[in-house]
Order: C-alpha cells, then sequence, then structure tokens
C-alpha cells in the first residue's frame, strides 16, 4: 500500500478539470512539473484540505482524509508567497505551530531546525531584516516544526534569483534526507525538478501525462508534450523517411552528430543519416556548440564540441536512441 494514495480525483472549473490518479510512497521526493494552468497548485491545495474534490479519495497510510480538516489532515504547506508573522521574530514564528508544549523542548527544537535550515542564531531577528532567502528558510523550518506526515511545497522559490534558488533547492534536498519527511514540490523550472526529485510527475490540462524518474522522463519519453517538456529535440514524422509510417522519430541534439555530406553508409550501420542538411545556427554553450540545421523544411538540432566550418553536412544518429513517439 502506497504512503499517500490519489484515487480518481476530480475538481471541476468552467473551463478546466483536474483530473488523476497518483501514489507516493513514503519518504519520497515527488516534484510536480507542467505549464501554467495545468492544475499544479490546484492539487497541491485539494491535497492540503484548501479545496474540496468534487469526487475521489485521498488516503494517507490507508486512512481517507478527503473530508478531513486542514489541521486535521497532518500535512504541512509552504507556498510561493512567505506568509510569516511580521510582528513576531524568528523563534516565535517557528514555534507557532509546533506540537510541543514544554518551553524548554520548544526552545531546543527551534535551535535545531534554525541548524538545519542554516540559520543557527538566528531566533530573535525579526522578520523585516530577513533576505527573501532566509525567510523562505524560516517558512520552511515552521512548516517541519509542526511534524508533517507530509510537506507540500508550492513554487518556494519562484520569486529568487537563479544563484539563490540553486543553493536552496540543495537545501532542500539535504532537510529532506535528514529527516525522511515525504515531499510533494511543484515548481516551474525543470532544471529544479531533475535536480532534487526521486520521480516527477508532468502534469497537462489537469492530468498526469507522465511520471517516473528524470532519466526515464528524459531518455524515454512516453509521448512528445513529455520529450520537449523534459529538454530539447528533433520531431520529425515517420512517414517522411517511409510512407504510410505512423508515429514521430524524436531523438536529443546529443544523440544527433555532423558528418561529412558524402558520408558513407558502410562507416555508420547503427546510425540513421540525414543526408544535405544545412546548419543555420551555431550556439555556444560552454562545453560546445548547439546546431540548428535545416533539413528538406525540418528543424533538426544536434550538438558539436567544435564551430563547424561547412554549411553543408549529414547528420548520424544512433539508431537506438530514436524514440518512435505519439503526438
Amino acid at each position: 500500500m502506497a504512503f499517500l494514495e490519489i484515487k480518481e480525483l476530480e475538481k471541476e472549473y468552467k473551463d478546466f478539470t483536474l483530473s488523476l490518479s497518483m501514489a507516493i510512497e513514503e519518504g519520497e521526493f515527488i516534484s510536480i512539473i507542467g505549464p501554467s494552468g495545468s492544475g499544479k497548485s490546484t492539487l497541491l491545495s485539494v491535497i492540503a484540505g484548501i479545496l474540496p474534490p468534487d469526487r475521489g479519495q485521498i488516503l494517507l497510510s490507508g486512512d481517507d482524509i478527503t473530508g478531513r480538516r486542514i489541521q486535521d489532515r497532518g500535512i504541512g504547506m509552504v507556498f510561493q508567497d512567505i506568509a510569516l508573522f511580521p510582528s513576531m521574530n524568528v523563534k516565535k514564528n517557528i514555534q507557532a505551530g509546533m506540537k510541543e508544549k514544554d518551553r524548554k523542548k520548544r526552545n531546543e527544537l527551534t535551535e535545531r531546525l534554525l541548524e538545519l535550515v542554516g540559520l543557527p542564531g538566528y531566533g530573535k531577528r525579526t522578520i523585516s531584516s530577513l533576505s527573501g532567502g532566509e525567510a523562505q528558510r524560516v517558512a520552511l523550518a515552521r512548516s517541519i516544526a509542526a511534524e508533517p506526515r507530509i510537506l507540500l511545497l508550492d513554487e518556494p522559490l519562484s520569486s529568487l534569483d537563479a544563484p539563490l534558488r540553486k543553493h536552496l533547492r540543495a537545501a532542500i534536498r539535504m532537510i529532506h534526507d535528514s529527516l525522511g519527511i515525504t515531499m510533494l514540490y511543484v515548481t516551474h523550472d525543470r532544471e529544479e525538478a531533475f535536480a532534487v526529485s526521486d520521480r516527477i510527475a508532468i502534469m497537462h490540462d489537469g492530468r498526469i501525462e507522465a511520471i517516473g524518474t528524470a532519466e526515464e522522463l528524459y531518455r524515454k519519453p512516453c509521448n512528445l508534450f513529455t520529450a520537449f517538456f523534459t529538454g530539447e529535440g528533433t520531431a520529425i514524422p515517420a512517414s517522411v523517411l517511409s510512407e504510410g509510417a505512423s508515429g514521430t522519430l524524436f531523438f536529443r541534439p546529443e544523440n544527433a552528430q555532423i558528418a561529412d555530406p558524402d558520408a558513407d553508409s558502410s562507416s555508420f550501420p547503427r546510425h540513421m543519416i540525414f543526408r544535405n542538411a544545412e546548419i543555420v545556427s551555431a550556439e555556444f554553450t560552454g562545453d560546445g556548440y548547439t546546431l540548428g540545421l535545416d533539413w528538406n523544411g525540418f528543424q533538426i538540432l544536434a550538438r558539436s564540441i567544435i564551430r563547424p566550418r561547412k554549411k553543408d553536412v549529414s547528420v548520424i544518429i544512433l539508431k537506438e536512441a530514436i524514440e518512435i513517439l505519439d503526438s
């Protein structure tokens, strides 16, 4: 039995319906990504009890919590908008949701949590004196202080600059690993999800399009939406290469290499060759170049360590690196 089970959950609006099922194991770090309006935040709000579902069940360790009050679910939540109490200092903010009543133990737990989030000695600081990153860490410590069985994080780093986001995402993963708490993490940042997650759920139009590890979703996408949402690639209808064939050929830029225009097929028996391609762009990426090529009106992306001198080339792709996908 999964730790958290979401069974045939539905939440209907005039022009949008959330409809999905998913199962999460205890201690997992699950990220939820998807385009704006796909239902990511709505899903967290339904799980937390902020929004009631129209249909379906939410089971936690086998117990049906679908109709329970927010405070009776054992679920914590960290929002994008940091909801700290400005009239209280850091220590009092963290202690606001604690179950522990003994004053000495509350103070000891507060210090441990401040250490855990990388803010030792910050207990007496005012909220107004904190930076955005520090305030988000305090919000995280306060959520953990309530001893939730699951912690939901709704784009907690989206308002921070890129270097700070990268630092804090590593801190959140470290906290997860230290406590073993189950986390559901909503983000619009694919790189962020890839960096911290055990598994990733991709949402689209209120449904889960795919779920798996970062490697599974990137290397073996189940459809074109998942393929392009997890990274760059090339899509060419199979019928262009073979009349009557169905599906779309998809491959990643790192699996496409350039060769001489007259590349001999016998030299590349395990590859598919696209001849008479023209390089139309070359973007330096630090470790090489991402090339944009035109092949019979189709765009192909490839990688090269050096900037090519010729414009007319062949593109070779290892056949086993090509996926045949539905749209």
